[in-house]
């Protein structure tokens, strides 16, 4: 019973020792023993390193303890069985440590995985960069919107934009910045803000990327409406009453019988010069009227009702409505679904002018071109988005142009009204899209619906 406390274990051990130092002792001073005092000092050696090995068998434990807990692993406890109420104690005070230290790195565990899945489902794009321009973080919004896996440091940017590495280097904390880039066949307006913070005695940056093209887009597109109706108003409100006006001085100078009334005070040539100019005046102020109900279509859009819209149909559907037309000219047109059972989400009827109105757009700008051909495709983009373009191979637009096309009122034809883009814009943001061109000089165009 009394071998297993640790106590009386190290007594048994001393005691032995104890006899042993006594018996080569009395030996050697009281007899001529000289292999029993040898035998007795080896066993003396040997019980001493006992004492010790079992005096420090505890400490090895307590290190390999803190070791395993050190390596995240919390199956082992410290041996206490049979040693006493004082190891008995520091057993349950090592238990103890134990389950706290594990419900510590549980709850770490915990919060990390709640501020990853936060970083992973925001809709703004972040990364973090530490003191020598490493990205650390880079979440799935930011993989979505540099369509790259990974971004090793800030330098990468540069396939980006080559501002982008020198701008993110310079954002200092708490500053904002403006940027406009172009991914792929995608133009984006970028702002970018930083914090700067410290961690564990390291420097980092984060920075946040938020695509606010949309909302610009929306926001002039809203400005323009603003500005046509009231154009719209003021110029009606004073043409309508010169078209009046000049109609009934008309009629009164030239009545129906064609019998030209003579203004005594005129000379012939002056009434003659009278009558050409109010017909001049009424022939612009007409002119003037239908420019401006024209431009009004761009106010007056229908609101659009939604529905499920197989890609194809649409595609065909535009086709046999351009067919006669498309068969004056000799232009190939070709229908391509990568895609099988493709839909959108859309009013068909507003989406199916846009695509007549891009399609009349290529036509012309095909005119005259060597083997005119006019490509209607339909996919679906890495980011899950459903895409359809409209693709020719004619000359292409000017990159001076290319800024101002989406604009109301600005055209390169002749007798453009600047009406047909701008009105397909709006469209597409009306059914919740976005509609884009790709472009070069002597490579055709690619106009792109992009649907959410």
């Amino acid at each position: 019973m009394g071998f297993k406390s640790f106590r009386l274990h190290i007594l048994i051990r001393i005691s032995i020792l104890t006899v042993l130092i006594f018996v080569v002792v009395w030996g050697l001073l009281n007899t001529n023993w000289q292999i029993t005092p040898f035998v007795c000092g080896l066993l003396i050696v040997l019980c001493i390193i006992d004492l010790i090995y079992y005096v420090e068998k505890t400490n090895r434990e307590f290190t390999s303890f803190l070791e395993f807990i050190q390596h995240h692993d919390f199956s082992v406890n410290i041996a206490n069985q049979g040693k006493g109420k004082v190891f008995a104690d520091l057993g349950s005070a090592y238990k103890l440590l134990t389950s706290e230290y594990q419900r510590l790195n549980l709850e770490k565990e915990a919060h990390y995985q709640y501020l990853e899945s936060v970083i992973e489902h925001i809709s703004v794009a972040l990364i973090c960069l530490d003191a020598e321009g490493a990205v650390v973080l880079m979440n799935q919004q930011a993989k979505k919107l540099f369509k790259a896996p990974y971004l090793p440091v800030a330098k990468s940017f540069n396939r980006v934009d080559k501002n982008l590495p020198e701008i993110l280097q310079r954002l200092a904390d708490g500053e904002r910045h403006l940027v406009s880039i172009r991914i792929e066949d995608e133009s984006l307006q970028l702002v970018l803000y930083a914090t700067e913070f410290q961690l564990l005695g390291q420097d980092y940056k984060l920075v946040s990327f938020q695509n606010i093209r949309d909302e610009l887009e929306q926001r002039e597109i809203d400005s323009w409406q603003k500005l046509i109706r009231v154009l719209t108003h003021e110029i009606m409100n004073s043409v309508t009453p010169i078209i009046s006006l000049t109609s009934v001085i008309k009629e009164m100078l030239l009545p129906h019988n064609d019998d030209r009334l003579v203004i005594r005070e005129l000379s012939t040539e002056q009434n003659e010069d009278l009558l050409r100019s109010i017909k001049s005046i009424e022939s612009r102020s007409k002119g003037l009227l239908s420019f401006v109900q024209a431009y009004s279509n761009l106010t007056n859009l229908p609101a659009p009702e939604f529905a499920t819209v197989d890609v194809t149909s649409l595609f065909h559907q535009a086709r046999t409505i351009m067919l006669p037309e498309l068969e004056k000219t000799g232009i190939l047109f070709e229908v391509d679904c990568e895609v099988k059972d493709l839909a959108i989400r859309a009013d068909p009827q507003l989406v199916e002018q846009v695509l007549i109105n891009l399609i009349k757009n290529a036509m012309e700008a095909l005119a005259g071109h060597q083997e005119p051909r006019i490509r209607l495709r339909g996919l679906i983009n890495r980011q899950g988005k459903v895409l359809l373009q409209v693709i020719d191979n004619g000359p292409g637009i000017d990159p001076i142009n290319l800024e101002n096309i989406f604009i109301p009122f600005f055209t390169t034809k002749r007798n453009g009204s600047g009406v047909g883009l701008s009105i397909s814009r709006q469209i597409m943001f009306v059914n919740k899209g976005l509609l884009s061109v790709k472009t070069a000089p002597g490579k055709g165009c690619i106009f792109t619906l992009r649907f959410n």
